[in-house]
């Protein structure tokens, strides 16, 4: 936006100030849940329909890092210098039947500058969750993106060090309805260093809890995901389960260890609807992960987890939350 006047500029950064530091983060959320009822309250929620279609989102990247995104959420990514061709599910992160995929790439480590023979292609597919084995009910090719290439098959954007493309999608079939943070406040004209510090207290309460296995507070901080996850996947009580005792599993895992809250940026996410803290470490595991991220062992083995929290003012509400 243009700032036309000092007095103007003065005005609007002293207002958004003074209403990010009256948003206080609620530390009461979900008070009414706990590890006890979880489950029970989730598939309270979830509802069932005569066509349940679960979309998947292919992709295959050629000679280039990357990051995906529906509707201004992450859905994957890799820095691992790698070329390969995998499927992540996208149900939780449709809002609708109108949609936006944002593609992100990045040059591999060894190159510097994303090279001429970048390629990234991506196709949306379905399947019905009522019945996964009919290839009958499986829908091919519902959107099909390709990154762009000259009249030489050649990447048209070769020696950059980034390129990013949003495209708009549509599903004729998206059932559900999840409240998400579609509706929540846009955080993006607030001041930075106060969002940050938010962020920063909902990050060390969520530390705290898994240090001390509380598995209420865990409950209470993690069920408006699981919930709408639940929802737009269609899950049944022992797919419901298998995604609580992943938290449990970290919370009782043994020789549980954070890594620092440092080296991190303030980043936004939906629009600007949810705000976290994304590691700017350029290591493999760290770069473009959460900035709250924790190792443990398991099955004698390390293994690491990147907790994947952010913050949101819901509609009609003043505080911030954790989705």
């Amino acid at each position: 936006m243009k700032r036309y006047i000092l007095l103007l500029t003065i005005l609007l950064t002293t207002l958004s100030c003074s209403q990010t530091s009256n948003n206080q983060l609620n530390m009461k959320q979900n008070s009414d849940i706990n590890s006890k009822n979880i489950i029970e309250k989730t598939l309270q929620n979830i509802k069932h329909y005569p066509k349940e279609p679960k979309y998947v989102i292919y992709h295959t990247n050629g000679m280039c890092n990357f990051e995906i995104f529906i509707n201004d959420i992450k859905v994957t990514k890799s820095f691992n210098n790698e070329s390969f061709s995998t499927g992540n599910e996208i149900n939780p992160y449709l809002t609708g039947n109108t949609n936006t995929l944002k593609v992100v790439l990045y040059p591999r480590e060894d190159l510097g500058k994303l090279d001429t023979q970048t390629e990234f292609d991506v196709k949306v597919e379905s399947y019905e969750n009522t019945d996964k084995l009919s290839a009958e009910k499986q829908q091919d090719n519902l959107f099909v993106y390709n990154a762009p290439k000259d009249k030489d098959k050649l990447f048209k954007e070769a020696g950059k060090d980034r390129f990013e493309e949003t495209k708009t999608f549509k599903l004729s079939n998206v059932p559900f309805t999840i409240e998400g943070w579609k509706d929540s406040q846009d955080l993006r004209n607030l001041d930075k260093k106060i969002l940050e510090a938010k962020v920063l207290e909902a990050y060390k309460m969520i530390e705290a809890a898994f240090k001390a296995k509380d598995l209420d507070k865990i409950a209470q901080f993690s069920y408006n995901k699981i919930k709408d996850q639940a929802v737009a996947q269609y899950f049944d009580k022992e797919e419901v389960q298998e995604g609580w005792d992943e938290l449990i599993s970290i919370a009782k895992a043994e020789n549980l260890e954070f890594m620092p809250l440092s080296n991190y940026e303030l980043v936004f996410y939906g629009d600007g609807k949810l705000v976290g803290l994304k590691s700017i470490k350029k290591e493999k595991g760290f770069r473009g992960a959460s900035a709250l991220l924790c190792k443990f062992k398991k099955d004698g083995s390390l293994t690491g987890a990147e907790l994947d929290y952010l913050l949101h003012i819901p509609k009609g509400k003043t505080e911030f939350e954790i989705y």
